[in-house]
């Protein structure tokens, strides 16, 4: 019987709450259906949800000079010495400042940035221009771009025009409310035009580069575009680090 035990996942949530319980249940549900019936066949996992971070996008965006990097390292200590050996952090914005918490917290961190890029090459191997639905923070600050050139990938990333932008931050606000107030159908129509959009800009595959966004857009594919679900992605990319051990 295979077993997922070996790692201790830590999630440095709270960015947005509702987006880090949904990791942790996709985690389990994907080990579900891959056979992990029993309590026992299931990681263990610490989620921290790191609410009292000052404004991450803001910082992101030049408009703060109050990094949330300090408190999100001070969380990812926390994890560790509550026995995390793996951390993430399921916010594509907060990974502007990725490599500064992995060195200091002194844990491997699952990168959803490079595991996204990961899994475009390896399943689309032929993309050349991404279409990136995220926030205006991962957008200004150029996530995507920065971890592509690092990665030796040479690839065009495309964003809605500043109005469609706007939508979009207004979608991922109205997730953030909860969708037991605007359901992910209504929210959704947030994302549609943008999508539009980066198709009629040429893209090769849409990304959902918020973790907020596939709360509302659960679809694998949009008008035949395939789309890259960066917190699906995450969540396999957790399942991934964890060793499989025989257990009787």
């Amino acid at each position: 019987m295979a077993a997922y035990t070996k790692e201790t996942i830590g999630i440095i949530g709270g960015c947005g709450v509702a987006a880090a319980n949904e990791l942790a249940h996709r985690i389990e549900k994907r080990l579900t259906e891959l056979g992990c019936l029993d309590d026992i066949q299931q990681p263990e996992m610490i989620l921290f949800q790191a609410t009292q971070a000052p404004n991450r996008i803001a910082f992101a965006m030049g408009k703060s000079s109050v990094s949330f990097a300090p408190y999100f390292i001070e969380v990812g200590r926390k994890l560790k010495t509550c026995g995390a050996t793996v951390c993430c952090i399921p916010c594509n914005t907060a990974h502007c400042v990725i490599e500064e918490i992995e060195h200091a917290v002194g844990l491997p961190f699952v990168n959803i940035v490079n595991e996204t890029l990961f899994f475009i090459l390896e399943k689309y191997p032929e993309t050349k221009k991404i279409g990136l639905l995220c926030s205006a923070g991962t957008r200004s600050s150029q996530i995507y771009q920065k971890h592509s050139q690092s990665l030796g990938y040479h690839l065009e990333f495309l964003f809605p025009k500043e109005n469609l932008q706007q939508s979009v931050d207004g979608g991922i606000a109205a997730v953030k409310r909860g969708l037991q107030y605007v359901s992910p159908e209504k929210a959704k129509v947030f994302f549609t035009d943008a999508m539009d959009d980066l198709i009629s800009q040429g893209s090769d595959v849409i990304v959902l580069g918020c973790t907020e966004i596939p709360l509302a857009v659960r679809d694998k594919y949009y008008k035949n575009h395939p789309i890259a679900d960066s917190l699906s992605i995450l969540a396999e990319a957790c399942i991934g680090r964890c060793k499989t051990v025989k257990t009787s």
